[in-house]
């Protein structure tokens, strides 16, 4: 939604594509951007394609972006019945371990004019998987607003007044949805290893299960409880005002197992927060190990409890990782940065002059955090 948001205020006329009644349709509502909602499951669609067609036709559409690659067997039967001919882009948030060389992947990648890859482990995936030749394929890394993730522009002390956290007590952080592979498991377990010797740390946990994994969120605050953790892990559910709650982190745990890039990283190191990740995949692009955070291997939460008691020791340390990650982010992954580059796309695939606007479409990324 918020390349969306931020095209629509470089005055293009954008329509969001998301699912009725969905969080992104109730977002885009906020902000004003117009949507076009429909529910869909599943792979095909030929309903779908000819409700799609008119809506191209009726609304002049001149370029879709679209963040699921299942959706370009509907999008391009809808741009064929249409008459038209409007220019696909194609966003890859997480990779494939299936091959789409096909015929039938042959023939709608030939109509995607440029895929975009949000990592390099990314880029080489959709080369091995998909029949997209290496001109159409770049890398344009998810990047994040730096004016709004900026810690000298919220108040530290709100969010831990809020769960009654003293102004000494060192709290680790993790942001992300309720998922097997995002290291909730690992993060206990190293609570659980620092808590008698670090009785001055708090983790802090924020998010909420997707729809289908109510019962993994159930089964890790089951295993806080087991644990005896409960004086010192919160769960804050989900949360809109994440800028405000990084700020009330001394330190960014990322124990994710797998990781295609990891927005919520840039997010805490644009808040000049250390991080301890593991060193996975799209993670490898962001995270500067010894420079901006520590890494540690996935699914080892001993390794995992000493980064950070590294961190919690070291508070100098936290400071010059801290900076260190804020000038990345604004060196690497400043949103207007890679607007301007997604709009540089969006002209040059229409032929166009950097004048003129676009009408366009954009279907909703799947969310990860």
């Amino acid at each position: 939604m918020e390349v969306s948001r931020q095209m629509q205020k470089r005055s293009h006329q954008v329509w969001l594509a998301c699912c009725t009644g969905s969080r992104l349709a109730q977002g885009a509502n906020l902000h004003n951007i117009d949507t076009l909602q429909l529910n869909v499951s599943g792979y095909f669609h030929p309903r779908l394609a000819w409700k799609l067609s008119r809506f191209l036709k009726r609304h002049n559409i001149e370029i879709i972006h679209c963040h699921l690659s299942k959706d370009i067997a509907t999008i391009v039967p809808a741009i064929k019945l249409a008459g038209q001919r409007i220019p696909i882009l194609l966003s890859k948030h997480v990779g494939s371990y299936i091959s789409k060389k096909d015929l039938l992947h042959r023939f709608t990648y030939a109509h995607v004019s440029r895929v975009l890859a949000v990592s390099e482990v990314i880029h080489k995936n959709i080369l091995d998987t998909t029949p997209v030749t290496p001109d159409r394929v770049m890398t344009v890394h998810d990047a994040i607003d730096t004016d709004r993730f900026s810690p000298h522009r919220v108040d530290r002390r709100r969010v831990r007044k809020e769960f009654n956290i003293a102004d000494d007590i060192v709290v680790v952080g993790l942001v992300g949805r309720f998922s097997p592979g995002k290291g909730h498991k690992e993060l206990l377990e190293a609570a659980a290893i620092l808590r008698n010797n670090y009785p001055a740390v708090h983790f802090l946990i924020v998010g909420e299960a997707s729809h289908g994994e109510q019962k993994y969120e159930q089964k890790i605050k089951t295993m806080c409880s087991m644990l005896g953790l409960q004086d010192i892990v919160t769960f804050t559910g989900f949360r809109r005002d994440v800028p405000e709650v990084m700020a009330a982190f001394e330190i960014f745990a990322f124990p994710s197992h797998a990781e295609s890039f990891g927005i919520v990283l840039i997010e805490a190191m644009g808040m000049e927060r250390p991080v301890v990740s593991t060193n996975c995949d799209g993670v490898l692009d962001i995270v500067v190990d010894g420079e901006t955070g520590l890494y540690v291997h996935p699914r080892n939460p001993s390794e995992l409890a000493d980064a950070l008691a590294k961190l919690i020791n070291d508070e100098s340390l936290r400071g010059k990782m801290g900076k260190a990650g804020r000038k990345r982010v604004e060196e690497f992954f400043d949103q207007k940065r890679q607007i301007e580059k997604i709009q540089a796309l969006y002209y040059e695939v229409r032929g166009l002059k950097a004048t003129k606007e676009i009408t366009s479409v954009s279907s909703a990324p799947p969310t990860n955090n």
